[in-house]
């Protein structure tokens, strides 16, 4: 019998060490082969390799559309109760597919450019400097809580015009998302809290449309409006389905590369004094990071039919996984893979994905983390870690830790 039609053996890799340290098990499903069926879930394909990741995600035999799994893992007499979430997230254009993905993001790439992330620079350095003005004065702080949380929520407000009194509800409607989309064992309470943030964010930006259409201004919300009407790709419902993912995807891969970044940074201490000595390596020091500790872990996509990966059959409708914290240290691709090298220079990491659902914010995350990083470097030379041992957030699709403790 071929590997094909052979019953898969599931291979555990979700584990509490793991969810920790990742990297041991990625090394050794490397070493194993290009594509394992793991334990996600009910049990998935995941492919781990760098070259496979890469262009195994962009077959157009495989759909982006793949809300409808986020209930598997419920029981299925409480999945209806979670219908309009699912549909809800549908509407996201992350979760589109050609054509109606292509024309979407051609349209949204225009808020999204270097240019308007470079013009967004003198703001977020302001926004930066307000922020760690009052660590000055102390001697010890929570970088995670008082950097890398607020400030992503703070520059996607400003950009979608949200009011500074409501960033505290968008922290915590973005964390109910992740904790659902991020773990494959997620509890009812959980999608529930999910469903809930959706409605409320949903609720907000659509008094925020009906406003933006009575006075546009130049947010990215009057924008949206500018796409809507340029054609009958947004519905009213798409409309406001973009600003909560530009919310949530602005918000939670952002706040997880500046507090894996500095993290990162202060376990090499080496390589945080030759940034610190020259700031001019703060762009490929950046994607080193985003290599190194990548925010996002993995990704999906959906068999539209019956095809082949990896030597693999896979049937229409079924799911693979694509493991792009194994693939950004897959010594295939990277040299000496599992050091960290802030002048790397040949460094296509995976960090936000590729092909046509490259993420959209990059180049506004990177500005974000460019200008944290380096200012906090700069401007605290002797930070250390308050702990030695730090615990990472219950979360296997987006890395981050719970806190990040320093003493200044």
């Amino acid at each position: 019998m071929s590997e094909a039609q052979a019953a898969p053996v599931t291979k555990t890799l979700f584990t509490a060490e793991f969810l920790q340290d990742p990297y041991p098990a990625y090394r050794r499903f490397l070493e194993e082969g290009r594509v394992h069926y793991v334990d996600y879930g009910g049990g998935m394909w995941a492919v781990f390799k760098h070259a496979e990741c890469s262009a195994i995600i962009r077959d157009p035999r495989l759909s982006a559309r793949r809300t409808g799994s986020l209930l598997y893992a419920l029981p299925a007499d409480k999945r209806d109760e979670f219908a309009e979430l699912a549909r809800m997230l549908g509407l996201w254009m992350l979760f589109f597919d050609a054509p109606e993905h292509t024309r979407l993001r051609k349209l949204m790439n225009k808020g999204f450019s270097p240019a308007v992330a470079e013009a967004l620079r003198p703001q977020v350095e302001a926004i930066v400097e307000r922020m760690l003005e009052p660590l000055r004065h102390e001697s010890e702080t929570d970088i995670l809580q008082e950097i890398a949380y607020p400030l992503p929520v703070r520059v996607i407000a400003e950009m979608l015009g949200v009011p500074e009194t409501l960033h505290e509800h968008f922290i915590q409607w973005s964390d109910a998302l992740a904790i659902m989309m991020g773990n494959p064992r997620r509890t009812l309470e959980q999608t529930r809290l999910a469903q809930e943030a959706v409605l409320a964010l949903t609720a907000f930006f659509r008094a925020a449309v009906a406003e933006r259409r009575r006075q546009k201004g130049s947010d990215l919300i009057s924008l949206l409006l500018d796409i809507e009407e340029d054609g009958d790709v947004l519905t009213e419902e798409e409309l406001y389905a973009q600003c909560v993912m530009l919310l949530f995807g602005g918000h939670e891969t952002t706040r997880n590369l500046i507090g894996n970044g500095i993290y990162t940074l202060l376990r090499h201490p080496a390589e945080m004094a030759e940034l610190r000595d020259s700031p001019e390596i703060i762009r490929t020091a950046v994607e080193e990071l985003l290599r190194y500790e990548s925010p996002v872990q993995y990704t999906g996509r959906t068999a539209k039919e019956d095809v082949e990966v990896c030597g693999v059959a896979l049937h229409q409708g079924q799911q693979i996984l694509f493991m792009l914290g194994a693939a950004n240290r897959d010594p295939q691709q990277f040299k000496e893979p599992d050091q960290l090298n802030l002048k790397r220079l040949n460094n296509p990491h995976l960090a936000f994905g590729a092909g046509a659902h490259f993420c959209i914010g990059n180049q506004l995350a990177r500005l974000e983390g460019q200008i944290a990083i380096l200012k906090i470097v700069q401007q605290f030379p002797r930070m250390r870690l308050a702990s030695p041992r730090l615990e990472w957030a219950a979360n296997f699709g987006f890395r981050g830790l719970k806190t990040v403790p320093v003493v200044l």
